[in-house]
């Protein structure tokens, strides 16, 4: 039974290889078989459906097919913009703006992305009607005040009048900073900030990481005593470089007093002064040494939380150090450990003014650790719970012990010793139980 079973199905599968060449081979012999069954095709209209898909990741996208579909945008966000929809107007697009647009994987990720944009242009409308109003309010009150000082002769003193005291331009304090900068590069000790990490953080994460550049950079040009700052393994093409091309824009420019390179770190210093300040290794920073040169990885690591910096500085062989949070802080339940770049240079900057521990790590934000006075009201409300589950747990153990003859003797199984004792006039009374009256005789006695 089972050899004609076998038999059979393999009767059929052969059958079956054979009849998918003969259909083929019919089907090429006669070319216009089939094309009466296809069904009639629908208009779509390919602005009621979301744009064109998004190539999967290895297959790359030709440059004629990323510009279709960066005219079908378009034409969706001009058409949406036209409708009255929170949709900002083509002139306000730029390049990074469109960039972005194109890598969004849906149609409700673009509309959430075209809000964002167009609460920033409504901000920006917003603050330009403010700085028209604000120039006629000046303008009045400039014309009111050359009509006062034509009218009274007298000498007028006053900000804005006659005084000994001269006027501060931004542009002088700016000059004046960055001459500080300046001498910061010659004398000053080296700071380096790594921005290798491009490839390993999301869009969101790259701009996030352009900022707290942006804010080192200002940070450290308004102490007294500045670092001098060195922006290493910089892709000036890449996500976090473009987004801080946006936030300084004189960042290239020879005269400004900012290094930026595209050479490694071990390029431009002695290897054996270089030190990298990652929180995955075990040994803590002590003191600072100025003839170190302190390295920090410019990474924003909200998502991948990978040690990413040791690993650097592992395959480098440069020495690491961290710094000693634990030892100093005490940290408050739920907080994270991480810190930002621009409060990295903070510290490191009152460490080196200082040479303490407790002034420099002031600048670690108060909501991420447990203040003293709180600490010890803990510590309290710790003990007196201790304590109150100890007295709930209390028992009597004096009949466990007896002494005889100054000798400690344990009587475990002795005798307990009575607690309540009877006493005189204790008897017990039914006419006065239950009244309260022997109390009311205790009272009058």
């Amino acid at each position: 039974m089972l050899k004609t079973l076998v038999r059979c199905r393999l009767g059929q599968q052969l059958m079956k290889a054979i009849a998918i060449p003969v259909r083929q081979a019919s089907d090429a012999r006669n070319p216009f078989a089939g094309m009466e069954e296809d069904p009639p095709q629908k208009f779509v209209n390919p602005f009621a459906q979301p744009a064109m898909a998004i190539p999967e990741a290895g297959v790359a996208e030709t440059k004629e097919e990323q510009e279709k579909r960066l005219k079908v945008l378009q034409l969706e966000a001009d058409i949406a913009h036209q409708e009255g929809r929170r949709v900002p107007g083509l002139d306000f697009f730029q390049d990074h703006h469109w960039q972005h647009v194109l890598s969004l994987p849906t149609k409700s990720a673009r509309i959430k992305y075209y809000a964002f944009l167009w609460q920033i242009e409504m901000r920006k409308q917003s603050e330009q009607r403010k700085k028209v109003l604000r120039a006629e309010e000046t303008e009045k009150r400039i014309a009111e005040m050359r009509k006062e000082r034509e009218e009274n002769t007298h000498i007028i003193y006053g900000l804005g009048h006659t005084s000994m005291f001269l006027r501060i331009y931004d542009t002088t304090i700016n000059h004046w900073q960055n001459n500080r900068l300046t001498r910061a590069m010659q004398f000053a000790p080296k700071m380096v900030l790594d921005c290798s990490y491009d490839e390993h953080m999301t869009n969101r994460e790259a701009s996030y990481a352009a900022k707290q550049l942006m804010l080192c950079f200002a940070e450290n040009r308004l102490n007294d005593e500045p670092f001098d700052l060195h922006y290493c393994n910089a892709h000036l093409e890449g996500r976090c470089m473009e987004s801080l091309k946006r936030y300084i824009p004189t960042m290239l420019n020879p005269e400004f007093p900012m290094n930026v390179h595209t050479q490694c770190f071990t390029e431009l210093f002695p290897k054996k002064n270089l030190v990298y300040l990652t929180p995955h290794c075990r040994e803590d920073l002590v003191t600072y040494n100025p003839d170190d040169v302190y390295i920090v990885g410019a990474m924003v690591d909200t998502v991948n939380n990978e040690p990413l910096s040791l690993a650097k500085a592992k395959r480098m062989g440069l020495r690491m150090a961290r710094l000693p949070l634990d030892r100093y802080l005490q940290w408050g339940s739920g907080s994270g450990k991480s810190l930002t770049l621009n409060q990295m240079i903070n510290i490191m900057l009152d460490l080196k003014k200082t040479n303490d521990w407790d002034t420099a790590l002031k600048n670690v934000p108060r909501r991420k650790v447990v203040d003293e006075g709180e600490l010890y009201q803990r510590k309290e409300r710790d003990s007196w719970a201790l304590g109150t589950r100890a007295r709930k747990l209390n028992m009597r153990i004096d009949h466990l012990l007896d002494f005889e003859e100054d000798r400690r003797h344990v009587t475990s199984f002795g005798k307990p010793k009575k607690v309540r004792q009877r006493t005189e006039g204790m008897e017990f009374q039914l006419d006065t139980w239950a009244t309260g009256k022997h109390k009311k005789k205790d009272r009058q006695n």
